[in-house]
């Protein structure tokens, strides 16, 4: 099914745009795209973003660069309130091409809350105009964070990937999943090997390390934390976060 296209921001009379939204938990956005490129950020609550080959965690602290016309969709984990900034396509040519899951510093998040004080028609000469370069400025500098999750494209490796998104902390081994994707062991590992470049269960560790520095940078408590993504103990999941990632939880999350 093509995507959806859908104009929130995209026809505004200004280079910069922005909106305010609130989105229930479970709620879902099917696959759709926009003209301009969009900086997708939550205050408070957390999202799951995907494209046709990788998928990203967005907690509050991180944001999402999604470039124009790039078709994505969204699910909703808990109450979410989101702020999305819309920018002109000629704009982006100074941005990233591709998505990207980038950090919020304060400056970046006072503008975004300060350009939605403007309104859409704000006074390029003015305070508004003001912000919305000085905006497209520190999106110049954003950094990656390098924490997506490359999806498969078989519809069988896609199947057992999207549950384990939905369940992280779901128990069985390839054999068993094999079984519910309707492929052999040897299929669907060789599948997730050369779709993903990850092995069955180097891709599964990445996804717990993943959703569970989300959620820590949520502001769960890292006991919680490491049951919600399939481990008995704190200890155990922060030596899978320093096997998938060099480093440990609270070095990452300082980062």
């Amino acid at each position: 099914m093509p995507p959806e296209y859908r104009n929130n921001r995209d026809d505004a009379p200004r280079v910069v745009g922005a909106m305010a939204k609130t989105y229930p938990g479970g709620d879902h956005v099917p696959l759709h795209l926009h003209k301009r490129g969009q900086l997708l950020h939550a205050v408070s609550g957390t999202m799951r973003i995907e494209t046709s080959d990788a998928a990203w965690i967005v907690p509050p602290a991180l944001a999402l660069w999604m470039p124009p016309a790039f078709p994505h969709s969204l699910t909703v984990r808990s109450t979410l309130e989101m702020r999305t900034i819309y920018i002109d396509p000629d704009a982006c040519k100074r941005l990233p091409a591709g998505p990207m899951l980038v950090e919020i510093g304060g400056l970046l998040r006072e503008l975004i809350l300060a350009v939605l004080d403007e309104p859409l028609d704000y006074d390029e000469a003015g305070r508004g105009g003001m912000i919305a370069n000085l905006m497209l400025a520190e999106l110049a500098r954003m950094q990656e964070r390098k924490m997506h999750l490359p999806m498969p494209r078989d519809a069988r490796a896609i199947r057992v990937a999207r549950a384990l998104l939905e369940r992280p902390d779901a128990a069985g081994d390839l054999d068993e999943w094999a079984q519910k994707a309707g492929a052999s062991r040897r299929t669907l590992a060789r599948l997730f090997r050369s779709e993903t470049g990850f092995s069955f269960n180097e891709w599964r560790s990445r996804l717990r390390a993943i959703d569970g520095l989300a959620r820590l940078s949520a502001g769960e408590p890292v006991g919680r934390v490491a049951l919600a993504v399939g481990y008995a103990s704190p200890s155990a999941f922060s030596a899978m976060v320093r096997r998938s990632f060099g480093e440990s939880p609270r070095k990452m999350f300082r980062g």
